[in-house]
């Protein structure tokens, strides 16, 4: 066997692996349910994907999504760039600072569940 796992399979270098769909943070949900009065069961079933700024390591860009609606139109979220080719599976998006909870979100139209 040829398991040399310490080897980059790729010439890319870099190419960082963006991590993978998440729950929601608190301060985020919280915001969605308090702020913005949405229905609490419908926002904690929502999902994030992130990516780290190269500028500022304490902030993320974020999209948030439905991963039942994503199931149900076929599409597989792996990453932030996945719902690229899907933009409208993106309910909200924007940054969040992780250090200081500092929240940034542009809604897109959202159909607020009852």
């Amino acid at each position: 066997m040829n398991w040399k796992f310490w080897q980059k399979k790729d010439g890319s270098g870099d190419a960082r692996e963006l991590p993978r769909p998440k729950d929601l943070p608190e301060f985020v949900g919280r915001h969605l349910v308090v702020d913005l009065k949405m229905d609490p069961d419908w926002v904690w079933a929502l999902k994030v994907v992130s990516r780290r700024r190269e500028d500022d390591r304490n902030i993320k860009d974020i999209k948030i999504f439905s991963p039942e609606t994503a199931h149900s139109a076929g599409v597989h979220v792996r990453n932030y760039h996945t719902l690229d080719a899907s933009p409208d599976l993106v309910l909200c998006e924007g940054w969040i600072n992780t250090k200081t909870h500092q929240l940034k979100l542009n809604l897109n139209p959202i159909e607020k569940a009852a």
